[in-house]
């Protein structure tokens, strides 16, 4: 597998100042003897904790600086929605193009998919400049990338949540529904058969059952990247920028009715 460096520092910076948010610090070792509860409110009443914000502030200038850098540019508000949508098809693609390029040892020339969850997109793109904090927002999860080899069959079983929910952001495959359920489905221009292997890449969460895909554990490999689907996003936008391009998706019928 070829070694990427991906930015997951981010996410180690990002986590370090929200601890330090909710961790009083002391020079003194204690012993606690007692406690007692009480019912607070949390509101605009209580009053600031300077020393807090003190001992916080050069982490978060850290974090500031490094969320509002600027790493693409968008057409147009990406936004997520089914059967399809631009928001989906540009990030399941980003995800099919990484996976051919990064893992292709591991993919072994098989057809390959992607797969991501509406539930799992917290938010839009923005049009204009795009920053990391706009990826963080979109994905503020830490789901890992993961290969699967699976059988035809078992995809046909994702067909059917795919056919179920109305569509989810997929890339390399064409679906055709038919109220609930699917009629035709091909990857890379071809049918899918039922004896053919196929490599569909997806989060952590989606390949161990989440979204109610269990089947996926009928699987003939699973692959951990170590790395994140965040992180991918990231390095894929600072790739388009760095090409000259923009972020400008299009809807190909990928997923469609008849």
């Amino acid at each position: 597998m070829k070694s990427i460096k991906y930015p997951l520092f981010l996410t180690a910076v990002f986590w370090a100042v929200v601890a330090l948010s909710f961790v009083v610090m002391s020079c003194r070792t204690a012993a606690l003897s007692s406690s007692e509860a009480v019912s607070m409110i949390v509101d605009d009443s209580l009053g600031v904790d300077s020393a807090m914000l003190r001992q916080i502030a050069p982490y978060r200038l850290q974090l500031d600086s490094t969320m509002k850098e600027v790493i693409g540019y968008s057409e147009q508000t990406l936004e997520k929605g089914t059967p399809e949508s631009l928001l989906g098809n540009f990030l399941s693609d980003m995800m099919i193009e990484s996976a051919k390029k990064n893992f292709a040892d591991s993919i072994l020339s098989l057809p390959v998919i992607s797969l991501l969850n509406n539930g799992g997109i917290r938010t839009s793109l923005p049009k204009g400049e795009v920053m990391i904090e706009n990826v963080f927002q979109l994905m503020p999860f830490d789901n890992e990338i993961v290969l699967i080899e699976l059988k035809g069959s078992v995809l046909m079983k994702l067909f059917d949540v795919i056919a179920m929910k109305g569509g989810m952001p997929v890339g390399g495959l064409r679906l055709i529904l038919n109220g609930t359920s699917w009629t035709s489905a091909e990857i890379e221009g071809k049918e899918v058969m039922a004896d053919n292997n196929y490599i569909l890449i997806t989060s952590d969460y989606l390949a161990t059952g989440g979204d109610g895909l269990s089947f996926l554990s009928d699987n003939v490999r699973y692959i951990k990247t170590g790395l994140l689907v965040r992180d991918i996003f990231i390095i894929g936008i600072r790739d388009l920028t760095s090409q000259g391009k923009t972020i400008n998706p299009k809807m190909d019928g990928r997923i469609r009715y008849e």
